[in-house]
């Protein structure tokens, strides 16, 4: 008769170990008694298969009959799911090439239902299958690992969180595997301390090469008894609080850069508006070509660095999210000027198609262009990364009541295999260098405006991101060329402004519309001015800053109450940022402003509109 069938017809079950621990043979009755297929334990380690008999008097047993050949008992409890939680009797022994023989069959065959024994053992088992059920069900990922890492069991959470098959495909392997290396060393260490005390570990988490999670983890020895311990970690996936943190810290940045940029600003703007002032008017009373071409760049420069202090303002500035038609050009453009030495420095040359018919977009315009900074900045790197010269192309067009907008890039292009979680929080291909937040950012502010986002790959092109927003009923009117018109009617105009060279150039941009110009150099010049009865001012143009102990508020409140409705013609200038309580300010005046450096066109429409109403 053959020696495998004749094994095979055994009434016990049969398993031979090579003395790596291997499992050379698993034979059909142990499969019956355990209900362990042979394809699930030949080629595996015992341990491996087995896990719970690690450290346990098993190994000891074993260790003993390999070192004197001697045969040996012991009774060993299967791992529930296994083999139903029953009680092996299991005899070992040496064969002659050194491997271990192991006989075994179920003790519960063999006892009375209604012995003390028996209902030991079930009152054992049932105790047992609660534990086991209450470890599968903590919402929790948990594991049960040896003091080297080695993983026992998990339970369906720790499953999800390794992005595992099953609990058997964990089994053996180590803890460390799906931590980073820089914090495998101290994981070890805490699993080794945790034998003798409880330990607390931040790990994260990774996968294929990737972090996936974050999480906060306790190291318990859950069977201090034995000699080889057994520890649970319990895990807590911090990823979203950790998210929170790094955007909190960000929102802290953003203000303390907020209140720097906000006094630059100041700083900026007002000589800038002098500029502007002096440029535009010399540039419409030249007498020749070439004056006033100098005259004209001089002034779009200073525009120019206008726009791009005002955006810098925008990004720094914490505010309520709106939701109004954008105008895309502008805001291409002014997202671009912030990036045009980075461009030139990694040889990217970007161009935009944007046709002028195009609705606007509907969106928060300051969240647009964080979205758009970050798609140009992104691209900006993966070309870099090639060390190639490179293009970028922003274009739109609208499909289906949306505004599409495309960022292209002839760069690498982003791996198949990780287009899907580009958006993933904390995914980042750029190793320390990147924080995985910008695009995950991204996809949150376009979802708050009720757009999508996508990332695909354009054959032989690099990559393409995608924005798509609601489209506004109808496009933007072409703006005008402007173009210098005098006043509908010349007004009386009182100039309260601290700048001496502002006040100067904005006297005379006033004074070229045809107006009459009083000036005030602070406060208390103002209110002299405004006490004299000869002096029917029909415009207020007052700077919210004047001195250090009076804002323009303070004038405008000191008009409110004497009630003659001079505050109704009153009109704010700012060189800064808008805090929040200047905010709130303006929105109780009621009244306009006019944002610094701004042109004869700018100052003529709003002295003409405040004067009329």
């Amino acid at each position: 008769m053959d020696p495998k069938a004749l094994l095979d017809s055994l009434d016990v079950g049969v398993a031979v170990l090579a003395r790596d621990w291997t499992v050379e043979d698993w034979s059909a009755g142990a499969a019956r008694v355990t209900g362990v297929a042979p394809d699930r334990v030949v080629g595996q380690s015992f341990w491996t298969a087995f896990p719970t008999a690690k450290g346990t008097h098993v190994e000891q047993t074993f260790a003993e009959v390999l070192g004197d050949g001697a045969p040996r008992t012991f009774l060993f409890p299967a791992r529930a799911g296994e083999a139903q939680g029953v009680i092996f009797d299991t005899r070992v022994s040496r064969s002659p090439r050194g491997q271990l023989i192991l006989q075994f069959r179920q003790v519960r065959e063999e006892l009375n239902p209604e012995s003390r024994a028996a209902q030991i053992l079930m009152a054992f088992e049932a105790e047992r299958r609660l534990y086991h059920q209450m470890f599968d069900t903590l919402p929790a990922p948990a594991l049960v690992v040896v003091v080297d890492g080695s993983i026992l069991e998990a339970n369906p959470a720790a499953v999800a969180l390794l992005a595992a098959t099953d609990a058997r495909a964990l089994r053996g392997r180590n803890l460390s595997e799906w931590a980073p290396a820089t914090q495998r060393t101290p994981l070890l260490a805490a699993l080794r301390d945790g034998v003798q005390k409880p330990q607390q570990v931040r790990l994260g988490i990774e996968v294929a090469g990737d972090q996936v999670a974050e999480v906060e983890g306790v190291i318990t020895n859950v069977d201090p008894g034995r000699s080889a311990a057994k520890l649970l970690f319990l895990a807590v996936d911090v990823s979203r609080e950790v998210l929170l943190q790094r955007k909190l810290l960000q929102s802290d940045r953003l203000a303390q850069l907020g209140a720097l940029v906000s006094g630059v600003a100041h700083e900026l703007n007002n000589p800038l508006a002098a500029i502007a002032a002096f440029a535009e008017l010399l540039g419409v009373d030249a007498t020749t070509p070439q004056l006033r071409e100098s005259a004209q760049v001089i002034h779009s420069e200073a525009e120019r660095a206008g726009r791009i202090v005002r955006t810098l303002l925008d990004f720094a500035r914490q505010r309520p999210q709106t939701r109004q038609p954008i105008d895309l050009k502008d805001t291409v453009e002014r997202v671009v000027a912030l990036e045009r030495s980075a461009l030139k420095k990694a040889r990217v040359h970007l161009s935009t198609d944007i046709p002028d018919h195009l609705p606007d977009p509907i969106g928060d315009p300051q969240e647009l262009q964080q979205v758009l900074l970050n798609a140009i900045v992104n691209a900006i790197q993966a070309i870099e990364a090639s060390g190639k010269p490179g293009k970028i192309l922003i274009w739109a067009r609208r499909t289906d009541g949306y505004v599409s907008i495309f960022i292209d890039d002839n760069g690498p292009g982003v791996p198949v295999e990780l287009l899907d979680r580009a958006f993933d929080p904390f995914f980042t291909t750029k190793g320390d260098q990147g924080t995985g937040l910008g695009l995950a950012i991204s996809l949150g502010l376009v979802k708050q405006m009720g757009g999508r986002m996508f990332l695909v790959n354009v054959e032989g092109a690099g990559a393409r991101l995608g924005i798509e927003l609601p489209a506004a009923p109808a496009p933007s009117e072409p703006v005008a060329p402007a173009r210098v018109r005098r006043a509908q009617r010349p007004l009386s105009v009182l100039l309260v402004e601290d700048e001496p060279s502002v006040r100067r150039g904005l006297e005379l941009m006033a004074r070229r519309l045809g107006h009459e110009v009083a000036l005030a150099a602070d406060y208390a010049e103002a209110v002299r001015r405004l006490e004299r009865r000869d002096a029917p001012y029909e415009v207020l143009l007052i700077d919210i800053h004047l001195d250090e102990h009076h804002t323009g508020f303070d004038l405008f409140e000191q008009l409110r109450l004497e009630g003659r409705g001079r505050e109704r013609r009153v009109v704010f200038t700012t060189g800064d940022s808008m805090s929040a309580k200047t905010r709130d300010a303006l929105r109780i005046s009621e009244r306009p402003v006019l944002r610094k450096p701004f042109n004869l066109e700018d100052l003529r429409e709003m002295l003409d509109r405040v004067a009329g109403a």
